[in-house]
């Protein structure tokens, strides 16, 4: 019999949703949405609404048609109709469908659109799950604790389209809204890092480029402006994705996105200053007296180590409970160094049932806490604070995190060299890259981890493009080598760091090394993508040779 779950205020979204769930009348029901859309608040809603009537079962886990037969016959026998999964692969629903019972239905979470083919399924739309006025007025009295004008909630529906997590970490955030729009939101780190590490950051590199060139309004745009090719892989992508909102017949982005997107479009043309940087909030330094501090490395091999006062040896960390040192990394990487309840479960135990996740969150917090604390647990200040639903590393402590470190180093360096100050951006640029020991969490695979992994690597070889570029530019020519060769260890197909390279073999007079260069280009291009190098790149290379 399942445990009863504590009662918390439902979301105000979810009873909309649960009827439209309960009234399906196929045995497959997908909930489709995107990051923060409050899917899996919905898939929770209807556990716990359906008590003993519903059971979780961890479909990506099950391997082969006998152990998914194995699932849905334990279902049957504890009287379950509705058998909820935060996910269910493609290639399991038409097994899934054979051996379900009558009566019962299969609700399971995605990010992307299934294709089903003939097999009956009810879809909940990503536009499904946006909030309405009322919804957001109630959601905003549940997350700040006060009433939202009437006027303000016009402004906060017209600048997130009603979707869920932004509207909720505008709440939270407690600032005063303006008219700004989408643009005023993206100011906010929380909303900022949640568009680009969430929502961008879980989709597929490619994906990522042909959105940054998509218009604002989709459909007869995009036949103007995208070549064939383009066009319809652009248009697959956001149809897979659901990234599209439908408004007096058009189609367009949601506002956040394309405000993001337009921010880094004018970003990447712009000489002027750079738009507010995207990096991590940076913990308070800890006060004197003895209060304890932490060294987080999350770039590399990850390891915690607690700093002595006064400059003392520090005491490496070891984690029995390999989930609790999740949650730290996973918060230690968060903007704020915080994350909801909501968040930390999706992360830590994305396909585990309600049951084994109200049995296990609380002992892994507190080993967490007993971790970090060690000999010290009756001393102040505590290693982990909870306001509301909301987990953040203690302000008062300090924490002395890489990637954090990193991410301030690389904008620094940027905003440095946008003032001309070539000399203070090589500086920050060479600290950043020392502190890059190697990808996020390696060794770790969990989708969270790959994502914010791709958000650090593109920030690495972003950072090494611009300090070879500067190292040419103050003519330290051994440097931008440095520079040049290791983010071709890393990406081997940026055909412009070639060129670049072969420039300084040309400078030396080293044609023998100009020309093995170019032929190591094309040999991967062609092996890579079929193509050739650039009629440029290969004019040029002529050039140098002549």
């Amino acid at each position: 019999m399942r445990a009863p779950l504590p009662a918390r205020p439902r979301l105000p979204h979810v009873e909309r949703l649960l009827r439209r769930v309960r009234t399906a009348e196929t045995p497959l029901v997908q909930v489709w949405g995107w990051p923060g859309s409050g899917r899996s608040a919905l898939l929770e809603s209807l556990l716990e609404a359906e008590g003993e009537r519903a059971t979780a079962l961890a479909l990506a886990e099950v391997d082969g048609e006998q152990a998914l037969r194995e699932a849905l016959d334990y279902a049957d026998q504890g009287g379950a109709r509705w058998l909820v999964a935060a996910t269910c692969p493609a290639e399991r629903l038409a097994d899934a469908i054979r051996w379900l019972r009558p009566g019962q239905r299969l609700v399971f979470g995605s990010r992307r659109r299934i294709s089903f083919g003939d097999l009956p399924c009810t879809v909940v739309a990503p536009q499904e799950l946006l909030l309405g006025r009322s919804e957001i007025a109630a959601l905003w009295r549940l997350a700040a604790g006060r009433d939202l004008p009437d006027r303000d909630c016009r402004t906060v529906v017209e600048a997130t389209d009603g979707w869920y997590r932004p509207v909720r970490l505008v709440a939270e955030g407690g600032q005063p809204l303006g008219s700004g729009g989408a643009a005023e939101l993206l100011e906010l780190d929380a909303v900022r890092a949640f568009v680009q590490h969430e929502v961008l950051g879980s989709l597929e590199s490619e994906e990522r480029e042909l959105l940054q060139s998509a218009p604002v309004l989709l459909g007869p745009e995009i036949a103007r402006r995208e070549p064939d090719n383009q066009r319809a892989m652009l248009q697959r992508a956001i149809e897979e994705l659901g990234l599209a909102i439908e408004e007096g017949g058009q189609r367009r982005f949601p506002r956040l996105i394309a405000a993001y997107l337009e921010r880094e479009r004018a970003r990447s043309v712009s000489v002027a200053a750079p738009a507010a940087p995207i990096v991590f909030t940076r913990a308070a330094p800890a006060p004197t007296g003895g209060a304890a501090a932490y060294s987080v490395s999350l770039l590399g091999d990850p390891e915690v180590r607690e700093k002595a006062p006064g400059g003392g040896a520090e005491r490496p960390l070891a984690w029995r409970l390999r989930r609790s040192f999740k949650v730290l990394a996973y918060l230690a990487s968060c903007p704020g160094l915080q994350a909801g309840r909501e968040e930390l479960i999706e992360a830590v135990w994305p396909t585990e049932g309600e049951e084994k996740i109200q049995n296990n969150f609380h002992p892994t917090l507190s080993h967490l806490r007993r971790t970090l604390e060690g000999d010290r647990r009756r001393q102040l200040p505590p290693p982990l604070l909870l306001r509301g639903d909301i987990y953040r590393l203690n302000p008062e402590i300090s924490w002395d995190i890489d990637l954090v470190e990193f991410g301030g180093l690389f904008e620094r360096g940027r905003e440095r060299s946008t003032r001309e100050d070539l000399e203070g951006a090589f500086e920050s640029w060479r600290s950043a890259w020392s502190l890059y020991r190697g990808p996020f969490l390696q060794g770790h695979y969990e989708s969270w981890v790959t994502q914010r992994r791709e958000g650090a690597q593109r920030q690495y070889l972003d950072m090494l493009r611009d300090l070879g570029d500067l190292c040419v530019r103050l003519e330290r020519w051994g440097e931008a080598m440095d520079a040049y060769r290791a983010l071709l260890v890393e990406d081997p197909l940026q055909e412009r760091v070639h060129l670049a390279v072969m420039r300084l073999y040309s400078r030396e007079g080293r044609r023998d090394l100009v020309r093995r260069q170019y032929d190591r280009l094309a040999t991967l291009l062609l092996e890579e993508l079929g193509v050739e190098p650039l009629p440029d790149t290969t004019r040029e290379y002529h050039r140098m040779m002549a």
